[in-house]
């Protein structure tokens, strides 16, 4: 029972949720031959890192709506920023990337739902 209430704190910390948003900034601005080769899908990925940010919020702030818009709007200024800031850096604007961002939001807020209806949250 120890681990789960610690467990619930961890993911309710609003540092952990600032965290990850810092984490997806540096690695979505990373220079384009800097950004390691993976296995999986570059749209996967970006599903699961929003996935993770989103229900890491929902867990810190409990407000599916602002989880929602934020991590929507998030995943445009990101594309935004790739695509006319960071040129130089080879990165680009994908629409792709954002609808790879919103369904990774979604999806994490319908994981939290999930979680807290089987009352694994407390």
């Amino acid at each position: 029972m120890k681990l789960k209430i610690f467990i619930i704190k961890f993911l309710e910390s609003k540092l952990l949720a600032y965290a990850i948003t810092l984490i997806i900034l540096m690695i979505c601005t990373m220079p384009g031959d800097n950004v390691p080769n993976t296995y999986l899908n570059d749209k996967v990925i970006h599903i699961i890192m929003f996935l993770g940010w989103a229900f890491c919020w929902q867990f810190a702030f409990k407000n599916y709506q602002k989880t929602l818009i934020s991590g929507i709007t998030y995943g445009l200024l990101l594309e935004i920023v790739q695509g006319y800031v960071l040129i130089a850096f080879q990165r680009s604007f994908e629409w792709h990337d954002i609808l790879a961002d919103s369904i990774g939001v979604i999806i994490g807020l319908l994981l939290f739902f999930v979680v807290t209806f089987l009352g694994l949250k407390k």
